[in-house]
C-alpha cells in the first residue's frame, strides 16, 4: 500500500535495505521441465471471467528488545479478473478499489503522520485505476499493456506529495541545516514509481510457472567482495485435504557495519554540509559498532488451480535486539467463475 501512494518511493532512499525476494536461487528450485514428482508446481488453470477481490493489509513495527509497537496500518482491496483465457495464456485486469482510513498509534514517526495525510488525500485519485497485463500459459507475467497510463498518474502524483512533503515543518528544519531534501529527490529515478502500482500484483505470480522440491532445505552462502553472508530457507508442501500449495521462502543476510555506515554516510554527503558529515564520522562507530541483519519472510498458499490465496510478507532490519518490522499480508477475499 505504501509505496502505491508514491511518497514512500523518496523516503525508501534515505534507507539501506538488502532485497532477496524475487531472486531466490537454489537446487530446489525447478523449471517446469525438470519437475519431480515430489514437487509443487504453481500452474494456472484459469477460465475466461473468473474474478478473485484481495485485501492487502500492511502493518509496521517498532521493536526494542522483548517489546514492539505496531506504528502503523494500512489497507486496501483490488481485484483481479481474467478478461481472456487461451492455449498460450492469460489476459487480466488488476483494479484498486478502495483504501480505508490508515490507523496510527501515538508512537508513529513524523514520516508515518505523513504517510496517513497523503493517504487520506490522494488515495481516491487512485481508485478504479486498472493495470492490464498478460501470462504464458502457466501463469507467470509476461507483459504489462497499459505502462505508459500508470506511469503519467504516477509522476503526477509523486509530484504532488513531494510539494506537501517540502512544506512539512520537520522538513524545513533539516533544510536549515544544511539537509535540502529537494536536492536529493532529483537524484531519484521516477520510472521506478511504476513498481509501487505493481508490488502486490507481482507477489501474487511472482512463482507461478515455478516448481520446488517439497520438503525443507537451507543454504548458506558466505561472503564475498560482491555478496552478503546469506542464509536461505525454502519449504513447500502440499496440502490435499484442503486441496492446497504452500510455499515458504525466509531469506537472512547479515549486513556489515562497515557497509551501514558506507550507505549512510553516502546519503549525509548528498547534503553536502561539512559540520553534519564530520558529527556523522565522529559519532557513528560508537552508536553503531555491530552488524545488523536483513531478513525477508514469505509465504505463499495457492489452490491447485493456481489462485493464490494467501501471500505474508515480513521484513524487518535489526541491529541487535531494536530496528524495524513491515508486514504485509494477501488475503482474498472473493471468488467467481464463469464455469
Amino acid at each position: 500500500m505504501k509505496k502505491i501512494l508514491v511518497w514512500l518511493f523518496f523516503v525508501l532512499a534515505f534507507t539501506a535495505g538488502v532485497s532477496a525476494y524475487g531472486e531466490v536461487s537454489t537446487s530446489e528450485e525447478e523449471s517446469l521441465e525438470d519437475v519431480q514428482d515430489s514437487s509443487v508446481c504453481v500452474i494456472g488453470f484459469f477460465n475466461k471471467y473468473d474474478t478473485a477481490t484481495y485485501w492487502v493489509e500492511e502493518t509496521a513495527w517498532k521493536i526494542d528488545g522483548t517489546d514492539s509497537v505496531c506504528s502503523a496500518y494500512y489497507s486496501m482491496k483490488v481485484r483481479l479478473n481474467v478478461v481472456d483465457s487461451t492455449a498460450k495464456g492469460y489476459k487480466m485486469e488488476y483494479t484498486f478499489l478502495e483504501f480505508p482510513e490508515p490507523e496510527l498509534s501515538d508512537s508513529a514517526s513524523v514520516l508515518e503522520r505523513f504517510q496517513k495525510e497523503i493517504t487520506a488525500k490522494y488515495a481516491q485519485k487512485i481508485v478504479g485505476t486498472t493495470v492490464r497485463f498478460e501470462t504464458d500459459e502457466y501463469g507467470a507475467i509476461t507483459k504489462y499493456n497499459n505502462l505508459s497510463q500508470i506511469k503519467k498518474q504516477a509522476k503526477s502524483l509523486y509530484k504532488n506529495v513531494l510539494n506537501d512533503l517540502y512544506e512539512l515543518p520537520e522538513i524545513k528544519e533539516m533544510k536549515k541545516v544544511g539537509f535540502d531534501i529537494k536536492d536529493y529527490a532529483k537524484k531519484i529515478d521516477t520510472d521506478k514509481l511504476i513498481d509501487g502500482y505493481l508490488e502486490e500484483l507481482t507477489l501474487l505470480f511472482i512463482n507461478h510457472g515455478k516448481c520446488i522440491n517439497t520438503g525443507e532445505f537451507t543454504e548458506h552462502e558466505d561472503a564475498t567482495d560482491t555478496q552478503l553472508e546469506t542464509t536461505t530457507y525454502i519449504a513447500a508442501s502440499e496440502d490435499t485435504v484442503e486441496g492446497l500449495y504452500h510455499v515458504v521462502y525466509d531469506v537472512v543476510s547479515v549486513v556489515p557495519q562497515k557497509l551501514m555506515k558506507e550507505v549512510v554516510g553516502g546519503i549525509v554527503d548528498a547534503f553536502s554540509n561539512d559540520s553534519v558529515t564530520k558529527s556523522f564520522n565522529e559519532n557513528f562507530d560508537a552508536q553503531v559498532n555491530t552488524d545488523g541483519t536483513y531478513e525477508e519472510y514469505l509465504q505463499f498458499i495457492y489452490t491447485y488451480s493456481g489462485l493464490p490465496c494467501r501471500v505474508v510478507k515480513q521484513e524487518s532490519t535489526m541491529i541487535e535486539n531494536a530496528g524495524k518490522l513491515k508486514q504485509k499480508i494477501i488475503t482474498i477475499d472473493s471468488f467467481s467463475s464463469a464455469q
